[in-house]
């Protein structure tokens, strides 16, 4: 189960950590944040009914006539409290459940409701959350601005009962926190040009590869990078025979763990120290060697001594 890392004092911020030591960062949604998407699903509730009330009064004048609408009045008008109370009740768990945790509302005003655990809720949590709505609302809405103000991530009375919290539909993604012990890592770092920018998509693949690949056997790792780190060889002009594991993590290393070192060098440096000129060679093992002096042939003979560690996690 993904578990909330160090609580803090409010913030705007949820910080969720999955078990895969993968971090997101959500920005919670205070109460003045939500009011303009309550707003908004009241009215549209009430064009539903007003929409259903003038379907249900053309029916009727069509199929009964003027002589018996007086008596059809009256069950179109018992059909329309069933109808407005069970919108009133289920129109919110309704789309929750099914819409991504958003209402009409919710999604106009860029909101989404999620499990205090990240994870998107279920139709239970929807009906708990939107069946004490009243309780929240009373009186003239003041029990839930109260629980709000008071809680570490702005949820009312059906939020706390049902374990959820309205977040903004965006969700930063934090890198998982890896350590390199290979000096090569940095070593290679240096040659990747200062003007290389990561993707968001690319940068995400790279670091959950860096992070799961102490897991992935060593044959299987080369095959899983090489499918990332062909493309940026040519890109970079580095030799084809560079590692590819070694670069990912040398990509890493540079984007997220010394990403201001290389941002302040690259004001001073105009390019980067081209990787055919430098006395280091990279072979598709991972293995440094010094190409002046050792053939081809003998900077693959070694194993593989790249290694990348997490610290541990903490217990659930």
């Amino acid at each position: 189960m993904p578990r909330e890392t160090n609580r803090t004092p409010i913030d705007l911020i949820a910080r969720i950590q999955t078990p895969e030591n993968i971090e997101f960062q959500y920005r919670l949604a205070g109460p003045f944040r939500r009011f303009p998407a309550f707003v908004l699903d009241v009215v549209v509730r009430t064009l539903i009914i007003a929409a259903i009330w003038f379907l249900f009064y053309f029916m009727g004048a069509l199929l009964f006539g003027r002589s018996g609408f007086g008596t059809s009045m009256d069950v179109i008008i018992f059909l329309l409290v069933v109808f407005q109370f069970f919108l009133q009740w289920f129109y919110g768990a309704f789309f929750e459940a099914y819409w991504n945790g958003q209402t009409p509302g919710k999604w106009l005003c860029g909101l989404r409701v999620i499990s205090v655990d990240g994870r998107p809720i279920n139709i239970s949590q929807a009906i708990v959350r939107n069946l004490l709505r009243s309780a929240d609302l009373f009186p003239t809405g003041i029990v839930g601005l109260v629980s709000m103000t008071v809680t570490q991530r702005f949820q009312r009375l059906g939020d706390l009962a049902a374990g959820t919290m309205v977040v903004v539909n965006q969700v930063s993604w934090v890198p998982p926190n890896v350590k390199f012990e290979d000096p090569r890592v940095s070593s290679l770092a240096e040659h990747i040009p200062a003007d290389f920018r990561l993707s968001a998509t690319l940068a995400k693949a790279i670091a959950l590869y860096v992070e799961r690949r102490a897991r992935i056997p060593i044959g299987r790792r080369a095959e899983l990078a090489s499918y990332i780190a062909m493309p940026l060889f040519r890109k970079f002009g580095f030799r084809e025979d560079t590692s590819s594991d070694l670069l990912l993590c040398s990509i890493y290393y540079r984007e997220f763990i010394a990403r201001e070192a290389f941002s302040s060098e690259a004001t001073t440096t105009k390019s980067p120290k081209p990787l055919a000129q430098s006395p280091l060679a990279y072979s598709p093992l991972g293995v440094l060697s010094n190409s002046a002096t050792a053939p081809h042939s003998e900077q693959i003979a070694a194993p593989p001594v790249l290694i990348a560690t997490q610290p541990s996690q903490p217990s659930a």
